[in-house]
């Protein structure tokens, strides 16, 4: 039980991580971003989506079962990276906004 919360958790991170690489390079394109950032958006907040339903059944299994104090130190970590994934894809949404054209 221990080896499947800590693999999922290292799935987890890896799949946030990933998220985040394409993110930050759409952004790296300044001059005029546009849909790329709109996708990279849409796709970050679907990665969102999925590590909090991640970290939802892990709490369950963790009210079931109990686990260690690294699993749940884990745990933490993982709410705290949604938590700044989030906090990045504001960012990033606020740059798209200002790269766009006007709209008349």
């Amino acid at each position: 039980m221990k080896r499947t919360i800590r693999t999922m958790m290292t799935l987890a991170f890896l799949f946030l991580f990933c998220l985040g690489l394409p993110l930050a390079e759409d952004l790296s394109y300044a001059e005029a971003p546009g849909d790329h950032v709109k996708e990279s958006v849409k796709h970050t907040r679907e990665g969102i989506s999925h590590a909090k339903e991640a970290v939802k059944h892990l709490e369950a299994s963790f009210k079931a079962g109990g686990g260690d104090a690294h699993a749940k130190e884990a745990l933490q970590h993982a709410k705290d990276a949604i938590k700044h994934a989030e906090e990045a894809l504001a960012h990033a949404e606020h740059g798209s906004d200002a790269h766009a054209p006007a709209k008349q």
